[in-house]
């Protein structure tokens, strides 16, 4: 609609993400401990950020989109509990909400200044229980010059992403030692405190998770899916799956322990041991998460997964096209040129 150049878009975007991820490091791990979804939380910021920026609001109007985002930020976890499927509206939720509340900026509406460190703004209202530790100068702090977005990980697995260290361990002694479910006696996984209730807990729900979303936020099914199938993707959590008995009762020998040496939300680590029948004990550590700074996903590898996910969706050609302009954003004069391919199939 602006006629923004590839160059704005990219820009725009690393705005966006660059305030999603500082707003999101005020007080790691805190939102998810009372039951809310990070992204439908943080994400409404960065977008009224990315928004005002494609749209040229003033430095006025996008303080009031803001705050005016923040009564739009929303994403309660409540779904892990049943398994249905609120949970993947907060992304589009996030993204529309900043756009309506820089729309109604640039009409005159105004929002609080202090949506983040008020009396009953953002921080205060969801994390009331005083025991949570926050540090609202990651807002601000070296803004413009540190990247901290730099450190966001991409996701290789569909599955939360505390699991991910642990699903390429078990892959990689899997595929060293060319174990089958048949051999294995226990898995065990020694993980950090805070991701027990996302996680690993109720074990019961964890084991048998009833649809793929309670699936993807459950330790124990998904490394059996996953060590049984051989791998973790588009397909995976299928109804087939989530009642195959040699993967539930694999399931039943996944288990964990607590280890307070693990880090916290910063780094993604996971150990796991794998005890077979004969009283063989293999181990696998997983220092730093896949995909992310650490390491690092290609890429080859993120166009790979990409290409998977929209297959049966888009023609392959027309996927290319997509791919194509998305490499080469920067050098567009329209950016609609992407924009338009994300709708058709032509």
């Amino acid at each position: 609609r602006r006629g923004a150049s590839g160059r704005d878009l990219v820009a725009a975007v690393a705005i966006g993400n660059e305030l999603s991820s500082r707003v999101g490091s005020v007080a790691p791990g805190e939102m998810h401990r009372r039951g809310f979804h990070p992204t439908g939380i943080f994400a409404p910021f960065g977008t009224a950020w990315l928004a005002g920026f494609l749209e040229r609001s003033t430095a006025d109007q996008m303080r009031h989109a803001a705050g005016i985002v923040g009564s739009l930020a929303s994403g309660l976890i409540q779904c892990w509990a049943d398994g249905t499927q609120t949970k993947f509206l907060h992304p589009g939720w996030a993204a529309m909400s900043g756009i309506v509340a820089t729309g109604l900026s640039r009409g005159g509406v105004t929002g609080p200044a202090e949506i983040f460190e008020g009396r009953f703004g953002l921080f205060e209202s969801h994390l009331q229980d005083g025991n949570s530790d926050r540090d609202l100068d990651r807002l601000t702090r070296g803004l413009g010059s540190t990247w901290d977005s730099l450190d966001a990980s991409f996701k290789p697995f569909p599955a939360a992403h505390v699991i991910h260290p642990y699903i390429d361990a078990l892959l990689r002694l899997k595929e060293r030692s060319a174990l089958v479910p048949g051999a294995v006696r226990r898995i065990t996984c020694r993980v950090a405190p805070y991701i027990v209730g996302i996680v690993c807990e109720p074990a019961a729900e964890k084991r048998r998770p009833a649809t793929d979303s309670q699936g993807r936020v459950s330790l124990q099914y998904t490394l059996a899916e996953a060590f049984a199938l051989g791998r973790l993707g588009r397909t995976s959590y299928s109804e087939q799956s989530l009642r195959d008995p040699q993967i539930l009762g694999l399931a039943d020998r996944v288990a964990y322990e607590v280890d307070e040496s693990l880090p916290g939300p910063g780094q993604f680590k996971g150990v796991v041991r794998v005890e077979l029948g004969d009283g063989t004990s293999l181990e696998e550590i997983e220092e730093h998460n896949r995909g992310s700074r650490e390491n690092p996903l290609s890429e080859a590898d993120i166009v790979a997964k990409f290409r998977e996910n929209v297959d049966g969706a888009i023609a392959p050609d027309h996927a290319d096209r997509l791919v194509e302009a998305v490499l080469s954003a920067e050098r567009l004069d329209d950016a609609s040129a992407i924009t338009g391919l994300t709708v058709a199939n032509g």
